[in-house]
């Protein structure tokens, strides 16, 4: 091997770390930054590979830049709130809700995934949310699954998301376990209309298994993310948004003067920021002062409506 090709191949290799490192710390800046107001926070490993798919998500068209992330670990008991939908515009935390696997996969954990039709076994992966309906199980939200044969049969199987009387603490505090559908990943009665409608027609939906066989093959986990979203320059000025975060928390926990919180994360804020600027305008003044500026005279241009002419005029 030449010297040269040698080194092109070290640049190559070196430029892939350097991307994938990227990827990496923006994954984990974004998480850091995510507000779970009141409620459990999703595991990283569980937010990592779902928003690294949700990225090549983006990439591919098949869903828009802001769109939501709905991210359910079936590695939890269905006893605990294993569903999280995550605003990623705005870093925030949505819903934390309990959410069915199907009967075929498991008792009160996940176990067994199957893209089979009558298997009534859960589908791991990425889906797209569809369009609403209302049937048999009442308002539901129709799923299209794009993660290659692990979940592409899940329009064809009506896997979707809709309301169970099942899907509740009572139930699962009865039954020692939550009730199982027929595949879908079925919510509360309560929550499921509030959920569907926040993330209907084209927002991601990930269901997470520590399953090794999906991990290593799942297309969307595999392809190299190129591009990230602009907001990722951010995470190169250590931006201090997780204490700015929790303020923002105790604003929309408190019913008592938010108005005067927000006046203050933004004085504190600009404070903070401007400090160097103010102290080297001060140097500036110090060093030239501000002459008061005179005028000699003016120039008065006004048009000549006979001519269309301008005509001008020089007043002392």
């Amino acid at each position: 091997m030449t010297v040269s090709s040698a080194w092109a191949r070290f640049s190559e290799t070196e430029t892939e770390n350097t991307s994938l490192s990227r990827t990496d710390k923006y994954i984990r800046y974004v998480y850091d930054n995510i507000r779970f107001t009141k409620m459990k926070k999703v595991k990283y490993e569980v937010f990592k590979s779902g928003f690294y798919g949700y990225l090549n998500l983006i990439e591919a068209g098949k869903i828009n830049p802001g769109s939501t992330l709905t991210l359910c670990d079936f590695t939890l008991s269905s006893n605990e709130k294993r569903m999280w939908v995550i605003d990623i515009k705005n870093r925030k935390a949505l819903f934390n809700s309990l959410v069915a696997h199907g009967m075929g996969t498991g008792e009160e954990y996940a176990v067994h995934f199957s893209n089979t039709p009558d298997s009534h076994q859960s589908s791991l992966g990425f889906y797209v949310t569809q369009e609403t309906y209302t049937g048999n199980n009442g308002y539901s939200l129709k799923l299209e699954g794009v993660d290659g044969s692990f979940n592409n049969k899940a329009y064809e199987r009506a896997v979707v998301i809709h309301g169970a009387d099942y899907v509740s603490e009572e139930f699962a505090r009865d039954n020692q376990r939550l009730g199982r559908s027929h595949g879908c990943p079925a919510l509360p009665q309560e929550l499921a209309p509030k959920i569907i409608d926040r993330i209907k027609n084209g927002h991601c939906l990930f269901i997470y298994h520590s399953s090794k066989d999906y991990l290593r093959s799942s297309y969307w986990l595999k392809n190299k993310v190129t591009h990230l979203p602009q907001d990722a320059d951010f995470m190169d000025l250590n931006f201090p948004l997780k204490e700015s975060n929790k303020r923002m928390d105790k604003i929309e926990e408190s019913s008592e003067e938010p108005v005067k919180l927000k006046k203050d994360l933004v004085n504190k804020s600009a404070a903070n920021t401007s400090k160097l600027g103010a102290a080297k305008a001060k140097e500036d003044s110090a060093i030239k002062p501000v002459e008061e500026k005179k005028y000699s005279s003016i120039i008065v241009l006004t048009e000549n409506p006979s001519t269309g002419l301008m005509d001008t005029c020089i007043v002392k």
